[in-house]
């Protein structure tokens, strides 16, 4: 079998979709809506998101986001039956101004998750691939790549898979179609559960990995169980108390998408308005709101997040149609389970952890990451930001992946 050849690939979507998601919001009919909690603890208020809707249908362009996504280098890539969308931007050569015969960056693996998209990395991607633009060192560039997961964006889908199944073909992305022999990757969400698996069953070729999040366990462990298993500190229990207690109250939209993904998708194949509500509130959940110091009392999602860029992360789901596929990463691994290491495994290869206040994935005592993982060569405690680093702490995660690229340069790898 040949080796599949990258075809570059330019966003253009058509004036009729566009015009169809415009008239729906348009034509929403809020005046049937009324609620009885105003603070989002029941859902989007009415007041929040019709805020939002109304940017989203006077001022938004969806034109301006394509201009900033087509300006970077987009491609496709047939993996596994698949048409995979991804952004790979060669990094600034190192060792020398002369680009001939610099040495080439380290490959970086971006991984995003639900209810985001690899849009999430547009802003850092220059930054990383050329960081003397931004007053760094050409030293510390990466070749970065970040690809759209099976059935988010523009990445096509036939079945549901589970993260391993997507790790698979993000690893013969790296390796067979643009020729890295090792890389680094890196990831929150479903990003990060790959990335552990990627490292944990390609460690050849994934040498390192970045995490925001840990999904995967140890031998028997599971995450938002509750559950401790062997001889767990009073730290590692407290924490396991925590996440049981977080996730009894978040786990709606978890168990619907994992067990029921069609019965939803009906509903937010046709309407816009459902689509921002259903994302936006776990937007407005897992980001850290708290207030900034010497502020009170905490922010509201449009203090954290300017509205274009929560219309953006919205609007890739609407304009590529996957509200429905991209819920099938949930069904696929809520049967097969893909979360725990068998006994006595652990993955080896270097790993970094950037551990911020994340009010529903809480990152666990290090203790407990230390039974999963063999090599923490990397710890930073970021003292705001939730679920969405990229966004909420650019610059911690840019930092993170600069200092754990140079571990790595030390690492001889």
């Amino acid at each position: 079998m040949s080796t599949p050849i990258p075809t570059p690939f330019h966003i253009s979507i058509p004036q009729e979709k566009l015009d169809w998601i415009q008239a729906r919001i348009s034509s929403y009919p809020w005046h049937t809506l009324s609620s009885f909690d105003p603070t989002w603890s029941s859902g989007p208020p009415p007041a929040d998101l019709r805020t939002i809707c109304d940017h989203w249908n006077t001022s938004y362009s969806w034109r301006r986001t394509e201009e900033r996504i087509n300006a970077l280098p987009n491609y496709k890539a047939v993996i596994q039956d698949l048409s995979i969308h991804f952004i790979h931007e060669k990094g600034t050569p190192r060792g020398t101004s002369d680009s001939k015969n610099g040495r080439r960056p380290r490959a970086l693996l971006l991984l995003h998750g639900w209810p985001y998209s690899f849009h999430s990395y547009t802003d850092l991607i220059p930054r990383l691939a050329h960081p003397e633009r931004f007053g760094g060192n050409k030293e510390d560039a990466f070749d970065v790549v970040v690809p759209s997961f099976p059935g988010f964006g523009f990445s096509q889908i036939k079945e549901p898979m589970n993260p391993k199944a997507c790790g698979e073909i993000f690893n013969e992305l790296m390796v067979d179609v643009l020729g890295y022999e090792t890389y680094l990757a890196h990831g929150g969400d479903w990003g990060a559960s790959t990335s552990q698996l990627l490292a944990y069953f390609h460690p050849e070729s994934c040498v390192g990995i970045s995490l925001t999040m840990s999904v995967v366990r140890h031998h028997g462990g599971m995450i938002c169980s509750g559950d401790v298993v062997g001889d767990a500190s009073e730290e590692e229990k407290r924490h396991a108390e925590l996440e049981k207690e977080i996730w009894d109250e978040e786990k709606a939209y978890n168990l619907l998408q994992s067990t029921r993904p069609l019965k939803l998708a009906y509903a937010m194949m046709d309407s816009p308005v459902g689509v921002a509500a259903w994302l936006l509130e776990a937007w407005y959940a897992w980001s850290d709101l708290s207030p900034l110091s010497g502020g009170t009392g905490k922010r509201s999602l449009t203090e954290l997040y300017t509205l274009d860029a929560l219309i953006d992360e919205v609007m890739i789901y609407l304009v590529t149609e996957t509200s429905n596929t991209s819920t099938w990463i949930y069904a696929k691994d809520w049967k097969e389970h893909v979360w725990t290491l068998p006994e006595g495994e652990k993955i080896e290869v270097p790993t970094a952890f950037i551990k911020c206040p994340d009010p529903v994935f809480p990152l666990p005592p290090r203790g407990l990451l230390e039974r999963i993982h063999r090599r923490i060569v990397r710890w930073r405690e970021a003292d705001r930001g939730g679920h969405y680093l990229m966004y909420e702490n650019p610059e911690v995660v840019f930092e993170e992946l600069v200092g754990f690229g140079r571990v790595m340069d030390g690492e001889g790898q």
